[in-house]
């Protein structure tokens, strides 16, 4: 049965399998400066990761891990390379953010969902039919950077009843920027959006919907 560690010690497990991956040891003195923390605090957590049998540490030798050690810091990296993706590449945050992000939620997502936002996210990077929702990502996180177009929303996204001005249109899609539509919901067939225009219904293939930006009014 794997021990349970504590965030802190999640995060010393780590930096001791990333030390010994990229320079082949971990010595005390570069886990406290990969962690940037004191000597101290080094020793202590590395004699806790020793009582849990997840290393083997001896006064002036390099830090060794154990298979439970292995097995553990392997599930924390790849918790943290499958979290700093999603952010990445689905939510557009730039690595050093995703990264620093990763850091701080790792220790609090359970298998499965690690598990369902791996499979989300190759399938949003990887599928030739998940085309649309990448261009549809990119328009849409590069809006929330601009105060002026963060208010924007596809037609599909405002409820029945409200009224929009239409700020950003697709070619032939029937409406012009500066329109004024009242959303009336989807057809039966959920293949449409229905709007009012000048008191004239329109029916908006939904493919052309949600590509039409707009703004409460």
């Amino acid at each position: 049965m794997q021990p349970r560690l504590t965030a802190s010690q999640e995060d010393y497990l780590e930096a001791i399998a990333e030390l010994i991956a990229v320079e082949g040891h971990a010595h005390t003195k570069d886990i406290a400066d990969k962690l940037h923390v004191k000597m101290p605090s080094v020793t202590g957590a590395l004699r806790q990761l020793e009582k849990s049998g997840c290393i083997e540490y001896r006064t002036n030798y390099p830090v060794q891990l154990t298979a439970v050690g292995e097995e553990l810091a392997a599930d924390i990296m790849r918790r943290h390379r499958v979290l700093k993706q999603f952010f990445t590449h689905a939510l557009g945050l730039l690595p050093s953010q995703a990264s620093e992000t990763a850091c701080r939620i790792e220790h609090l997502v359970d298998a499965g969902t690690i598990r369902r936002l791996g499979i989300f996210t190759d399938a949003v990077i990887s599928r030739t039919d998940a085309a649309a929702v990448r261009r549809f990502l990119a328009e849409a996180l590069a809006m929330q950077e601009d105060p002026e177009k963060s208010r924007w929303q596809v037609l599909p996204a405002f409820n029945p009843g409200d009224h929009a001005v239409i700020r950003k249109t697709v070619p032939d899609g029937g409406l012009d920027e500066g329109d004024t539509v009242s959303v009336e919901g989807l057809t039966i067939d959920r293949a449409g959006l229905r709007v009012l225009r000048d008191g004239v219904l329109m029916i908006l293939p939904l493919k052309d919907a949600e590509n039409i930006w707009a703004e409460l009014c």
